[in-house]
Formats: structure tokens, sequence, C-alpha cells
């Protein structure tokens, strides 16, 4: 049963039927946007050098077609056509000349043969119990043929990506990740719940309505354009986003089709780069109030950069001083893209967080001028809890849930011991390493993690516990040590938030490691409290002498090498060794750290290398 917009609720196949195709046909149409709407700048994008502009112009080679189908997953659900890639891949030899010349005309011609780039929608439920059309994602069945001439596409897009979208955006973009914008938005509300000073900050989490599906078709020709793809390009690109006919399937059946008038649709390899590319349009119309003084950005640190904007996909999150004028502001540059792009921002799903120095009439006041509710809990930011307060165990229950899940008793049932084994391994390498990539669980956390992992193997459920036959730290050693190779929890945790480290030691450029980078010349090593939210000395396994109590993170630090564990070695725990590589002093500001990682013969960090250290 779904509710109508008069919220009656319907019932039968038909009347569901024709309300998700009412509801769709609109979403693609242009009935709720201007026909003529002001254009944005075109200045923002980095110029593409002519080696690049080259290699996007060469002519397609017949190894890339052969790439990109041996790239798609085999049983990926079949398009309008009823072919799955398994077809093709299994099929080569046979196919394979056929689909390289249908391919390659498309790239000579620039015209797709009728009912090529057609789609069936599915709907995928966004919660656990719908009642709203709304609440039901689509996503687009392609048809096999069509997929692998985007995919080709997206071979040669994916090199110039990383020189067209700037550091504020993270997906999509070889070399970034999500956790790039946790740690982020975590640091900035650490920041803003300390920020004791005369401006007060604000961050406003967006939620974008339907965003790839409201994207206008000709904003995309004019953002391909600005960004400085040629007219072949621009005609390849609009010839695959425009022009498809869908249908959606309800329930295993096939509804009569629709022409959408605009969107991306998701299941097409091409979208979410073209969607990326749009939004960069909006990240250029902020850095361009920055640079005129309009918005103010706030920054977290001394000498940190100015944190005005991030974006992961239609997941926005904005900062910018508390006022009612910089709100303003804000809202006047998301009304230029939503009215430009035809977004649309959910202001009911909108929050905006206030640092502890704004007062409650100002917060007040910002909320009422924007139309967003003012939050003190800013809920889960892609998968991540935003840390607002101590850390307990009940903080990343999540986690447990859904490991608990995975590793049911009644599984266990049904399996024998090397196959509860092997469904542990593959639970304990998947479910929480996501968290574990940006967040220190707490002990109480990581027992109750292993112990769900320790029941499943030995096959105890609620009801029936089962004698533990080997003690679980022989359980987790490496098999060559005669264990059966599961990773610990705090281990694993540990080994992940090393790689955090890492990444800022040989990505010093990006955005979210020139916000944890620290010059280390007033943070005192043993009695601050920097690590892991710990003062050093509290946590010691040793007295901390005297002399060392002043030490600053400086001092134990030295350029081109790294930290002076000689010295600190003795006086702390493996564990709180291995957190350190997490952290990199920043004494000499623009030069480039050139280290080594010691457990691998390449020198490249490795999260199993940095486990097995631990």
């Amino acid at each position: 049963m779904l509710q109508n917009e008069d919220g009656v609720w319907l019932s039968t196949t038909m009347e569901l039927e024709s309300l998700a195709v009412e509801y769709f046909c609109r979403l693609y149409s242009l009935d709720d946007v201007e026909q003529e709407v002001a254009a944005l700048p075109l200045e923002g994008f980095t110029q593409l050098t002519s080696d690049e502009i080259d290699s996007l112009r060469k002519p397609f080679t017949e190894e890339e077609i052969v790439m990109a189908v041996r790239q798609m997953g085999s049983y990926k659900a079949p398009g309008p056509d009823g072919f799955q890639p398994v077809f093709y891949q299994k099929c080569w030899e046979e196919v394979g000349a056929s689909v390289k010349r249908f391919v390659l005309e498309f790239f000579q011609t620039g015209s797709l043969p009728q009912d090529t780039n057609d789609a069936l929608v599915v709907l995928i439920p966004k919660v656990a119990s719908q009642e709203k059309i709304q609440q039901l994602r689509p996503i687009s069945l392609c048809n096999v043929l069509f997929k692998i001439i985007t995919k080709t596409m997206v071979g040669r897009l994916k090199p110039v990506m990383t020189k067209l979208i700037g550091p504020a955006q993270s997906i999509f973009i070889p070399g970034r990740l999500s956790i790039d914008n946790i740690v982020i938005v975590q640091e900035a509300v650490h920041s803003m719940r300390s920020n004791k000073g005369k401006k007060g900050w604000m961050l406003l989490k967006l939620d974008l309505e339907k965003a790839y599906d409201q994207i206008r078709w000709d904003f995309l020709e004019d953002s391909l354009r600005a960004a400085g793809f040629d007219d072949q390009w621009v005609t390849w690109i609009m010839q695959c986003v425009s022009g498809p006919s869908m249908r959606l399937l309800w329930n295993g059946e096939k509804t009569e089709p629709f022409k959408p008038l605009r969107g991306l649709r998701q299941g097409d390899p091409l979208s979410p780069y073209l969607f990326v590319l749009c939004m960069e349009r909006l990240c250029h119309l902020i850095e361009r109030e920055v640079e005129n003084k309009k918005w103010k950005p706030i920054s977290l640190s001394r000498g940190g950069p100015k944190l005005s904007h991030i974006c992961f996909a239609d997941d926005l999150i904005l900062f910018a001083e508390a006022s009612v004028a910089q709100i303003r502001v804000v809202r006047s540059v998301l009304e230029r893209f939503c009215q430009a792009s035809g977004q649309k921002v959910s202001l009911d799903k909108s929050k905006i967080f206030f640092s502890e120095n704004v007062s409650r009439e100002l917060s007040s006041e910002i909320s009422a001028e924007s139309g967003i509710q003012a939050t003190r809990e800013l809920g889960r930011y892609l998968g991540m809890p935003v840390l607002q307060k101590r850390i307990n165990k009940d903080t990343f229950g999540t986690v447990l849930e859904r490991m608990s899940s995975k590793l049911a008793g009644w599984k266990g049932r049904m399996l024998s011991l090397a196959g509860r084994i092997t469904l542990t391994k593959a639970v304990v390498g998947l479910v929480p390493v996501h968290t574990m990539s940006s967040a220190k669980l707490p002990e109480s956390m990581i027992k109750r993690l292993d112990r769900v992992s320790r029941d499943f193997v030995w096959g105890s459920t609620a009801e029936q516990r089962r004698q533990h036959l080997v003690s679980w730290d022989k359980i987790c050693r490496p098999k060559e040590d005669g264990g059966l190779g599961i990773r610990k929890t705090r281990l694993m945790n540990t080994a992940l938030l090393a790689k955090v480290g890492w990444r800022v030691l040989h990505d010093s450029t990006s955005l979210w490691a020139r916000v944890l980078r620290s010059d280390g010349l007033r943070t005192r090593f043993w009695t601050d409290k920097w690590l892991m939210g710990n003062i050093l000395r509290d946590v010691a396994v040793t007295e901390i002498p005297e002399d060392m109590l002043n030490l600053t993170a400086s001092d134990l630090w030295t350029d081109w090498v790294g930290w002076d564990f000689q010295r600190i070695t003795p006086n702390v725990s493996d564990t709180t060794r291995l957190e350190l590589t997490a952290v990199v002093v920043d004494t000499r500001s623009g030069r480039h750290d050139r280290l080594s990682w010691g457990e691998t013969s390449d020198g490249n960090f490795t999260v199993s290398s940095a486990y097995h250290f631990s």
C-alpha cells in the first residue's frame, strides 16, 4: 500500500501502477521548471592540456571496447533486450566482432540505432517500510550494448575528471574516498563544539530531492561545453542521455512506455561522472562568492584551509559564518544553481548545525530565514554517525546489528565448521570496515563484535551455547602460525586508521589532508588531548619522565623520517604506536615527504601489512 499526494491509501495493483507511472512521468518532465533560465558563468573549470584533449579526441580502439566488456559485472540485471553481460563475455569469440563494429560505428556517426538506449526502470526501496512513491529509488536497466558504449567512454573520461573536478568533491574520482568527507565533517563538528570565538559558525547538511532525475539536459550540455569538451564529445554524450524510452517494471510486468525530458539514469555507467560535472558548477558559484568576500568560510585550524563546501554526489555540506546576511548569500547561490540545473533542495530533510557560541536567538533567525530546521543532532553522514558527544557502546550499534544479522545463529546450523569460518572471514572483512576506517571503536563494542564472530564460528545461538574448543587468540593467528586467519576487530580497526595517516602523507595537497595536517609547534605530545581524543600521558604504559612532559609533537618528529619511535615506543602500547602513524606533523609547509612503509617489499602501505605489524 502507498499513499498518493492527497493522503489516500492505494492498494490495488492497477491503482499502484497508475500512481507510479504518473509520478515518474511527471518527475522526468519539465512541467515544474522554467523554460528560459539565466545561464551560470562558464568560468571555473581547469583548462585541459593539449595532451589531455588529444587523449580524448583520438579514435577509440577495439582494445578499449574489450576492456569495457571485461570490467562489467557478469550477472547484472538485463535491460529490455534480455541479455546479461555474461552472454557477451562467454560468447565473445562469436559476437565480439559485431559488438566492436557496432560500438565503433556509433563513435563514427554519433547516432544510436532506435531503441538502443531504452531502459526498464525498477524501483528499489530506500527505507524498510514504504508509505509514499518518493521512497522508491528508480534504477534503470539499460541494454548491455548501450552500456558497453558508455563504459568505453568512461574509460576515457576518468583520467581527466581528477583535473576537472575540484577537491571539494570526492566521489567517482580516482584516489578520493568517502572517508575524506567523513573526516572533514567530523573535524568540523568537533571544532564547532569547542568554538568560543566571537564569530559563530554554521554547517548546513542539505538534501537534494531526486538529484539524478532532475538534471536538465540543456544544463548538462552547457556544463560539458564549459568543461572544454569539443562538439564531438558533447554529441556523443547527449545522444546517450537524451531520447530514450522508459518503462517501469511493476510486479514483473512492463508498463506503457514514456519518454523522459530530463534526468540522468541511475544504472548507466556514464551518469555518475556527468552528475559530478554538473555539481561542480555549484562549487564554482560558491568559490566565486568566497573570492568576492561575500561568502565567509570557516577555518578549523591556524593556517588550515578555508572550508565553504564539500560534496559527495547529492550529499551536500556547506560551511559559513553564522549570520542572517550569510544565510541569504547561501540561499541566493543555491537558488541560482537550482534554477539553472533543475535541482531542488528538500528543506524538510535538510538541517543546520550551529557552533556553541551562536545564541539561540540568532540560530532561530537564521533557521527562519532559510526555512531549514536547526538541530543539535546531525544524524548520519555517508553511513557514519556524526559524533557530537562522547563515544559509547550505542554509538555504533548499527554495525553490531548488521554483523549479528549476517552471522545469525540459524545460518550457522546449515553450515559446516569450514563454512562458518569462511562466512565469518567475509563478514568481518566487509561489514565493519567502513566504520572502522574513520573512527576508533570503543573497547566494549570491539568485544561485542568479536563475540558475535566467535559464537558463530562455534555454532552458539541464544538458545544453545556451544563450548569454544580453542581460544580466540589462537583462532585469529595467521594460518602459517597455526590459526585460522580470522582478523581481530581491534587490530583491524587500528590498521584501517593507520591507512588514513598513510594517505595524508602521500596526498598532502587534497582538502581533507590539509584539514588534518598540523604544524605541531604548540601541541604538547604527552599532555595535550590530540591523539584519538586521548591524552597520551593517561594511556602510557610507563611513567613519563619529567624532562619529556613539555615536548611538543614537532620535537618528536623528524622531516623525511617521521616519528622518533626510539624515544616514544618504550612509553606507549603497540596500538598507540600504530595510531601515531595516522598523524602527520607538517613543520615544513610546501615540502613533500618521501616515506616508505617498511612492512612491504615495494614500500607501499597495505592494511594487511599494518594488521600483521600491529
